[in-house]
């Protein structure tokens, strides 16, 4: 099985367990409680910094969060293998959740979005700097800049996101995921310029 494949299939896993993990938190008291993200015991208890994001409040969030990790690993997919996407995903999680605990945001998080957002700004970037097969750079140049003008709108509060309504700084949570993937697509080309010495 190819490359792609076996990465398509992983990202489809992780929907289906968050899609689970949504549906087991109403059969087991306080799960959600257990592993979303909690500012004053991050680091006593720091299987958090994973597992926020996999972890959801309502049937419509974990559906398009789920939906859009799936769509996003496809538009991407040929950059991958199965382990270089679980890198990526593992460098996401933990640093948009370190960057949000340095940020002070004492609230409590969950949901795969910000790493979407990761994922997104990560596969772009491998995309503009793709040297075998490029494709049209206006249409990275524009999701791109549909990415930022998205965040500066939440900054703002210009968008509101009806899907979760816990938090108003939900730009800082996708900022972070943003961050999180620049550096996860540094970390990958770092990787591959090693390989290639």
């Amino acid at each position: 099985m190819s490359n792609r494949y076996q990465t398509l299939i992983t990202a489809l896993l992780l929907a289906i367990i968050s899609i689970w993990a949504y549906f087991y938190q109403f059969e087991t008291t306080g799960l959600l409680d257990r592993f979303d993200f909690h500012y004053p015991v991050i680091w006593q208890e720091p299987w958090r910094l994973v597992t926020s994001h996999f972890m959801h409040l309502s049937q419509p969030h974990v559906l398009a969060n789920a939906i859009a990790l799936v769509f996003i690993t496809w538009l991407f997919v040929r950059f991958f293998s199965v382990r270089t996407y679980l890198n990526a995903l593992l460098v996401i999680t933990v640093t948009t959740s370190v960057l949000v605990w340095l940020s002070g945001f004492e609230e409590r998080f969950v949901g795969l979005s910000a790493v979407n957002h990761g994922m997104l700004a990560m596969g772009l970037l491998l995309e503009w700097f793709d040297r075998e097969q490029p494709r049209s750079g206006y249409l990275v140049i524009a999701a791109a800049a549909i990415l930022v003008l998205k965040l500066v709108f939440e900054l703002l509060g210009w968008w509101q996101n009806t899907l979760v309504a816990t938090t108003d700084k939900v730009w800082l949570l996708h900022s972070a995921g943003t961050l999180s993937g620049i550096l996860a697509w540094w970390l990958h080309q770092r990787r591959l310029a090693k390989l290639a010495s």
